[in-house]
């Protein structure tokens, strides 16, 4: 009796542990879920930047055309909208961008409804989180070069995340350029534009970064 009793603890021990094949199953698994949690905030970080586009700087492109048909003046155009001062590029006679609340203030005078309010409380104003953890508050602003005629800047106090210029750019012009097409990546928006490649994505941007979007006239 006690020998079978003592066989029968034996067998217990010897099947305690896990097998070398249980092992590996249970890292598959592991690393399928791993894989799907960081496919799925991929997903969701492009989808946040396609509504970014969408709401934000493809509406106000909206309204820029909208604003020219209506009138057949510049969105901008104007220090004070009283059509006074106008001469086809956007922003002030003095040279200066075209402030949010003139802008606002010319799309309703000819009774057309700006772009929304987003969380910021601004139609002008997008906040990004980048795949870093890095906040950015993303401003548009109207302005005119004569060598790249008007158009949108789109940047902030610390520049243009690279990575969503870069999926922008893919949405606009089909390819992640930066130096051809609509949209186009700056190093320094202040005073005559450069344009090239958009930098690796996760380099820090430079903090007068900035993405360039050619309107139509």
């Amino acid at each position: 009796m006690k020998a079978k009793k003592r066989g029968r603890i034996g067998l217990l021990v010897n099947n305690k542990g896990f097998t070398l094949i249980e092992i590996a199953i249970v890292l598959i698994i592991i690393g399928i879920i791993i894989g799907a949690v960081v496919k799925g905030k991929d997903l969701i970080r492009g989808a946040e930047q396609k509504r970014l586009y969408s709401k934000f700087v493809s509406s106000w492109q909206i309204a820029y055309n909208t604003y020219y048909d209506r009138t057949g003046w510049i969105l901008g155009d104007d220090v004070d909208a009283s059509n006074t001062a106008r001469n086809g590029h956007c922003g002030n006679p003095d040279g200066t961008p075209a402030g949010c609340g003139n802008l606002l203030a010319q799309l309703r005078a000819v009774g057309l409804e700006p772009p929304a309010q987003g969380p910021t409380g601004s139609a002008c104003i997008r906040t990004y989180t980048d795949s870093q953890g890095n906040s950015y508050d993303l401003n548009i602003v109207f302005d005119h070069r004569a060598a790249t005629g008007n158009y949108i800047r789109i940047s902030g106090a610390n520049g243009i995340p690279t990575e969503l210029g870069m999926a922008w750019d893919r949405i606009i012009d089909d390819i992640r350029d930066g130096t051809a097409g609509d949209l186009l990546y700056t190093a320094n928006h202040v005073g005559a534009l450069t344009f090239a490649l958009w930098p690796d994505a996760t380099a820090v941007p430079v903090a007068a970064s900035a993405a360039i979007l050619r309107l139509s006239f």
